[in-house]
C-alpha cells in the first residue's frame, strides 16, 4: 500500500463512514486526520467521555483506522474505556469495522 493509499483511507470522514453503518444510531467520535495518532486518538477520547457525560444510557464509540499504532493506543486506554463504556473501533481499508476486544490470558 502506498502513502497516497493509505492517507486516501485513513480519512475522518472514511472512519466516521464506515463505524456510521456498522453502529446505526450509536454515538460516534472519530479522531480528525491528523500526523499524529497519539495527539488525535487523546483528542477522540477526550470527546467520548464528554458524550459520554451528555449521555450515559447511550452506545457511544470510538471509530479508528486499523493501524497497529491506533491498536497500541486502545490497549493501553483498555481499562479506561471499559470502566467509561466506550466501545473502539478499527476501520479496515475495504470499509468494514472491527470491534475491539481485549486480549485474553489463556
Amino acid at each position: 500500500m502506498t502513502l497516497t493509499e493509505i492517507a486516501a483511507w485513513c480519512t475522518a470522514d472514511h472512519v466516521r463512514a464506515a463505524l456510521e453503518r456498522q453502529l446505526e444510531g450509536a454515538l460516534v467520535e472519530v479522531p480528525e486526520d491528523d500526523d499524529s495518532p497519539r495527539r488525535a486518538f487523546s483528542e477522540a477520547l477526550r470527546k467520548s467521555l464528554m458524550l459520554r457525560q451528555k449521555h450515559p444510557f447511550d452506545v457511544v464509540a470510538i471509530g479508528l483506522p486499523d493501524l497497529l499504532r491506533y491498536r497500541d493506543l486502545v490497549a493501553g486506554s483498555e481499562v479506561t474505556l471499559r470502566a467509561t463504556n466506550i466501545e473502539a473501533y478499527f476501520i479496515r481499508q475495504d470499509g468494514s469495522a472491527e470491534q475491539y476486544q481485549p486480549e485474553t490470558e489463556d
